[in-house]
C-alpha cells in the first residue's frame, strides 16, 4: 500500500498549550488564574493570535515544567513560517498575474527578458519592459488590436502575448537608424519592388534603399499564438516595418514588406496609428486595400492571367512567367498557391528560405545579443 505524504502543517504554540491542558485535565479558566492572564488572553495564546512575550514564556514554563526558551522557539518559528507562507504566496499571485499577459518563458528564451530568481526581479524588469509605476495590467484590457480579428481556427490565440510582442517591437525600433523619411521615395521604391525580387542581392540592396527612404525595417521573431507576420507604426518621424518571419519563405518576406510598405502610404496619418498584421486571415476595410496595392506591386493579376489558358502548373511555365513579368519564381508560385491555382504542397522548391539573405543586423534579437555582449 502507497504511504499518502500529508502537506506540512505550521503548528502555532497554542495546540502545544492545548495538550497541556489536556494532560492535566484543565480549562482555559483554570490556566488564566493559574497565570494571572485575562480568560480573553489566554484564549488568544490558544489560537495562536497572541504572540507569546519572553514575560508570558516565564509564566508557561512555570505552569507546565519546560524552559521559557522552549516556548520562545515555539512561537517564533510559527511566526517566521506563516511569514514565508505569506510571502509565497504573494509571489505566487504577482507571477500569475505577469504570466496571464506574457509569455515569461519565451521571452527569457528570446533574449527578451533576463533570467531571474526572485519574483522581485522579474517585477522590476516587466515594470520597466511596459514603462509602468505597477503591475496593473488594464491598459492591456482596454488595448484594442487592429486587424487582428481572429476566426474560430486560433483558439489559441493569445490578444496579450501579441500586445507584448508589439510593445517589443517599439523598443528595438529605438535601436535603429534611418535617413529623414521621404514618402515620394518610398513610393518610388515599392513601384519597383518586383525588380529586386530577381536580383540575388535584392533583399539586401531593398533594404538598403527602404533604409535611405527613411523607413526602419528589422526582423523581431513572432511569439507563440500570436499568428503575426509583420507591423507597421511609427517610432518618432520614421515610419517602421518589422518583419517576424513566421514563415521563413521569400515569397512571404516579399508580400509582407509590400502589405506594410502600403500601410504607411495610405493608412499610417498619425504617429500613434499603427497596424498589427496575420496576412492569412480574411481581409476587410484597409487590409483590403493594403492587400490589393501589395498585389499589385507583386503582379497577382498578370500571373493568374499568363496561367489563364493552362490547365496545368509545371516549373517551366512558372520560369517563363517569371521572366515575362521581370518577378521572382517564389512569388509566381505563392500567388497561384493562394488562388487555389496550384496545391500548397506543389513546386515549393521555389520558395527559398529568407533568413540567409537577411542581413544579422536586420535582426533584432541577434542585434540585441551583440550589444549586451559589448557591454
Amino acid at each position: 500500500m502507497l504511504n499518502r505524504l500529508k502537506p506540512f502543517l505550521n503548528i502555532g504554540p497554542g495546540e502545544f498549550i492545548k495538550e497541556e491542558l489536556e494532560l492535566r485535565n484543565w480549562r482555559q479558566e483554570d490556566l488564566a488564574e493559574i497565570l494571572g492572564l485575562s480568560l480573553k488572553s489566554v484564549n488568544k495564546l490558544l489560537q495562536n493570535k497572541q504572540a507569546i512575550t519572553l514575560e508570558t514564556a516565564r509564566l508557561l514554563s512555570k505552569a507546565f515544567g519546560q524552559s521559557p526558551q522552549y516556548w520562545i522557539n515555539l512561537d517564533t518559528n510559527y511566526r517566521l513560517r506563516l511569514q514565508q507562507e505569506t510571502d509565497n504566496e504573494k509571489s505566487v499571485e504577482i507571477r500569475a498575474n505577469i504570466y496571464k499577459y506574457m509569455p515569461v518563458k519565451e521571452m527569457i528564451k528570446k533574449g527578451w527578458l533576463k533570467p531571474f530568481k526572485r519574483v522581485d526581479d522579474l517585477t522590476c524588469q516587466v515594470r520597466d519592459f511596459w514603462n509602468i509605476e505597477d503591475l496593473d495590467f488594464s491598459f492591456l484590457e482596454n488595448n484594442a488590436l487592429p486587424n487582428l480579428r481572429k476566426s474560430d481556427a486560433y483558439s489559441q490565440y493569445n490578444r496579450y502575448y501579441a500586445l507584448t510582442w508589439f510593445r517589443m517591437a517599439q523598443r528595438c525600433a529605438r535601436i535603429y537608424k534611418a535617413d529623414a523619411y521621404k514618402k515620394n521615395t518610398l513610393r518610388k521604391l515599392i513601384h519597383d519592388l518586383h525588380k529586386y525580387t530577381v536580383k540575388d542581392d535584392g533583399i539586401v540592396r531593398f533594404l538598403e534603399d527602404l533604409n535611405r527612404a527613411g523607413v526602419k525595417f528589422f526582423v523581431l521573431g513572432h511569439l507563440q499564438k500570436t499568428y503575426i507576420d509583420g507591423a507597421s507604426f511609427y517610432d518618432g518621424t520614421h515610419p517602421v516595418i518589422v518583419y517576424t518571419m513566421r514563415y521563413n519563405r521569400v515569397d512571404n518576406f516579399w508580400f509582407t514588406v509590400a502589405h506594410e510598405a502600403a500601410h504607411i502610404l495610405l493608412h499610417l496619418r498619425k504617429k500613434k496609428d499603427y497596424f498589427i498584421d496575420d496576412l492569412e486571415q480574411p481581409s476587410t476595410g484597409v487590409e483590403t486595400e493594403a492587400n490589393d496595392l501589395a498585389g499589385g506591386l507583386l503582379k497577382a493579376e498578370e500571373i493568374l492571367e499568363y496561367f489563364e489558358p493552362f490547365k496545368y502548373v509545371s516549373k517551366e511555365r512558372v520560369h517563363g512567367c517569371a521572366e515575362t513579368l521581370n518577378i521572382a519564381p517564389a512569388i509566381v508560385v505563392g500567388v497561384l498557391q493562394h488562388s487555389g491555382k496550384l496545391s500548397r504542397r506543389n513546386l515549393n522548391k521555389f520558395k527559398a528560405a529568407v533568413d540567409r539573405f537577411i542581413p544579422d543586423k536586420y535582426h533584432a534579437e541577434k542585434h540585441l545579443d551583440r550589444m549586451r555582449n559589448a557591454a
